[in-house]
């Protein structure tokens, strides 16, 4: 029996969300219908009868900064190699996330640790997709159990079979083209569904949200893979710090 999933991925409008089952890892024979959440508690509820439902927002904040941020964070950096690497941010610290103001922000990721390690201007333009994220898995940390950060840059070298290739940024068009060639594989009909326009949501945020779903199919059928290795590291308010594809 095929299992419900969803991928997730953040968008000016808020959400794109993806909702397919498992049957997409076996050549496409699982639907997909593309919705968009203006917040993250409409995405829990659009997602409800997922049993994984993949998010690419980081999940798990450290308390200080550390090079590099997270393990997991390392670990897909190496992974992606040059120049994909650059696609993964490192996560603000958890004092810092609570800031109005990006200067303070700023002031506060440096205060945290001895290595006074800043966060760029584009890490603080994510933190309220963060904060939304961060605030609905503290109040209810069981939701941690079926709602996983996965990276799409990683399921999309999976789904080329980690082959190099995939060098070119996803925004330009060679980019697009290399990442929509991928997902056609296991999703037919996504090349029509980027055609729908969507107010707030780029073409770049579909593929994204497909190739997460892609990935939390993975983890429901127990193929994907964790980075860092099982466990992974807990933040002090218990939620993982583990990166999937």
């Amino acid at each position: 029996m095929a299992d419900p999933v969803a991928g997730v991925d953040g968008c000016r409008a808020g959400w794109v969300v993806v909702l397919t089952d498992s049957r997409c890892l076996d050549g496409g024979g699982a639907a997909a219908e593309v919705a968009v959440a203006h917040d993250f508690l409409g995405v829990l509820e659009l997602t409800r009868g997922a049993r994984v439902v993949g998010v690419d927002m980081p999940i798990g904040l450290l308390e200080a900064a550390a090079p590099g941020g997270r393990e997991c964070d390392r670990h897909a950096r190496r992974l992606l190699g040059h120049p994909r690497a650059c696609s993964v941010f490192t996560p603000p610290v958890r004092s810092a996330l609570v800031r109005a103001s990006y200067r303070r922000a700023l002031s506060a990721n440096r205060a945290s640790s001895a290595a006074r390690l800043g966060i760029s201007i584009e890490c603080f333009g994510l933190f309220p997709r963060l904060r939304e994220v961060d605030a609905a898995l503290t109040a209810d940390p069981t939701l941690a159990e079926r709602v996983t950060e996965i990276h799409p840059e990683l399921s999309f070298r999976a789904l080329a079979r980690g082959t190099l290739g995939l060098s070119e940024p996803k925004r330009t068009p060679r980019g697009l083209a290399r990442r929509l060639a991928l997902l056609r594989r296991v999703f037919p009909c996504l090349a029509r569904s980027l055609k729908t326009r969507r107010a707030g949501v780029a073409p770049d945020d579909v593929l994204d949200a497909h190739a997460v779903a892609w990935s939390a199919a993975r983890i429901a059928c127990g193929r994907a893979v964790c980075l860092p290795a099982r466990p992974a590291p807990r933040d002090v308010r218990g939620l993982p710090m583990a990166i999937w594809y």
